[in-house]
C-alpha cells in the first residue's frame, strides 16, 4: 500500500466533493437493494437476480469511482479517507469482499446449487455492518466538505480585511489631499478634483469588501477585525477635522 504523507493531498473542489457525497449516499440505498433482491431470488423471484445485477455493476463502478476515480473525481484525496478506505477501517476490503460475496449468492441461485442459502445468509449478515460503513463513509465526505468550506471563509475573511486596510489607507490619503487642495484655495483646484476620483476610487474598493464579507455565513460575517472599513473612515475623517 502506498505511504500517505500530507503532501499527497489533492485540492479538490466543494463542487467534485458534493458529487462524491452523492456516489456514497447511492451506495448505501444500492448496498440494501441487493441484499433485498438477493434474499427475493431466493424465495424463488425471478426477476431479482436481474435487478441484482444492475445494482451490483452501478455499486462496484461508484466504489471504483470513490476509491480511484479519473478525471474531476480524483478519488481518495485526503489522509481521513486513506485512512478509512485502506487503513484502520479497511472500507476499500470490505466492500470488495461483499460485492465478491453478492456476485458468489448471484451465482448459486442462477445455478440453483445447494450453496446458495448458505451465500445468501452471509450475506445478509454483511448487511447492517455494512450499511454503518458506508454510513462512515459519507459522513466523512460530508467532513471534507466541512474542510473546504471552512478554509474559503477563512481566506475571503482575510482578503475582506486586507482589502479594508488598503482602503483606509488610501482614505487617509485622500483626506490629506482635500485638506491641502483646501489650503491652496484657487489654485488646488485641479489638485481637488483628483482626490474625487480617489473618493470614488475608494468607494468601490468598500463595495468590494462588503461583497466578498456578504459571501460568508451569517455566523461568519463579521471580519475579524472589531472596527469595518466604513468605521474606519469615519474615524479618519474626524481624526483630521
Amino acid at each position: 500500500m502506498k505511504q500517505w504523507t500530507h503532501s499527497s493531498r489533492k485540492e479538490i473542489s466543494a463542487q467534485i466533493i458534493g458529487q462524491l457525497i452523492n456516489l456514497a449516499g447511492r451506495q448505501r440505498m444500492l448496498s440494501q437493494r441487493i441484499v433485498l433482491h438477493v434474499l427475493l431470488a431466493s424465495h424463488g423471484d425471478g426477476a431479482a437476480l436481474m435487478v441484482v445485477k444492475d445494482c451490483l455493476t452501478t455499486f462496484a463502478q461508484t466504489h471504483g469511482d470513490l476509491v480511484s476515480g479519473d478525471g474531476p473525481l480524483t478519488g481518495v484525496f485526503s489522509e481521513a479517507l486513506h485512512q478509512l478506505y485502506f487503513g484502520t477501517r479497511n472500507a476499500d476490503e470490505k466492500i470488495q469482499r461483499f460485492i465478491a460475496q453478492a456476485n458468489q449468492a448471484v451465482s448459486c441461485l442462477e445455478s440453483g446449487t445447494t450453496g446458495a442459502r448458505e451465500k445468501t445468509d452471509a450475506l445478509v449478515v454483511q448487511a447492517t455492518p455494512l450499511l454503518e460503513l458506508l454510513q462512515e463513509i459519507t459522513l466523512a465526505y460530508q467532513e471534507e466538505m466541512r474542510s473546504v468550506e471552512s478554509a474559503s471563509l477563512k481566506r475571503q475573511s482575510e482578503i475582506a480585511e486586507q482589502l479594508g486596510n488598503i482602503s483606509m489607507q488610501a482614505n487617509i490619503v485622500a483626506l490629506n489631499a482635500r485638506i491641502a487642495a483646501a489650503r491652496a484655495g484657487q489654485f488646488g483646484r485641479e489638485f481637488a478634483v483628483i482626490t474625487t476620483v480617489l473618493a470614488d476610487i475608494i468607494k468601490e474598493m468598500d463595495q468590494l469588501i462588503y461583497s466578498v464579507v456578504n459571501t460568508r455565513s451569517a455566523d461568519e460575517a463579521t471580519p475579524r477585525s472589531s472596527v469595518l472599513p466604513q468605521d474606519r473612515h469615519i474615524r479618519a475623517d474626524r481624526a483630521f477635522q
